[in-house]
């Protein structure tokens, strides 16, 4: 999907946060929000998501075919800073989550989780309970709920802030990778990803998250 920012701006508590701001996101990429501490690269996520509304402007979503969506959670799989996960479940049940609540049966949700955690360099740690795993390999469980979750959109927010250049080149890595079925933005302030990006939108606002 085509991600369209129009003369978009947000307010906190009076403060007017990425005022006038226009950018397009094109799909097959990975785009790099970039920027100081609120600038507002959290708040442009959140906006793409559906979960903060523009006080001026318009956010549009445009798929393959040229029709126009509204910002949206059912377009988006998000993930967060610090890998969410269900530690005292595995790691497949961890990833399983995502297609059976699209409604796919078990078998279904069983192979493509399967799948996704290759993609993701876990084949051998299905098993695994997910509070086990280091950082970097939660990230990745994250990454592979987010594949499984078969969106068009994915948001990742600063998800290798914690990790170390390894795991950080491992996240690159998978993020490139995701462009084949998913549009990628990714807020960042990590060199390695940012260098790693295809495209980087330049975030100046003076307010924000």
């Amino acid at each position: 999907m085509r991600i369209v920012f129009k003369d978009v701006a947000f307010a906190y508590s009076g403060h007017a946060v990425l005022d006038g701001f226009s950018a397009v996101i094109e799909p097959g990429r990975v785009t790099a929000l970039v920027g100081p501490s609120g600038s507002g690269k959290s708040t442009a996520l959140a906006a793409i998501g559906g979960y903060h509304d523009p006080v001026a402007g318009e956010i549009t979503l445009q798929d393959a075919s040229g029709r126009h969506h509204g910002p949206g959670q059912r377009h988006v799989c998000w993930v967060p800073q610090n890998a969410a996960v269900m530690s005292r479940r595995s790691v497949l049940d961890n990833v399983l989550v995502a297609p059976l609540a699209a409604g796919l049966d078990l078998d279904e949700a069983r192979e493509i989780a399967q799948i996704v955690l290759g993609q993701v360099g876990l084949v051998g740690r299905f098993g695994s309970l997910a509070g086990s795993l280091s950082g970097g390999e939660k990230q990745r469980v994250a990454f592979a709920r987010a594949l499984a979750s078969a969106r068009p959109v994915l948001l990742a927010d600063e998800p290798t802030s914690s990790l170390d250049a390894r795991s950080t080149g491992d996240i690159a890595r998978i993020l490139a990778d995701m462009t084949s079925s998913s549009t990628v933005v990714v807020a960042t302030h990590d060199p390695l990803v940012i260098d790693s990006a295809d495209a980087v939108v330049a975030l100046r606002g003076a307010h924000g998250a």
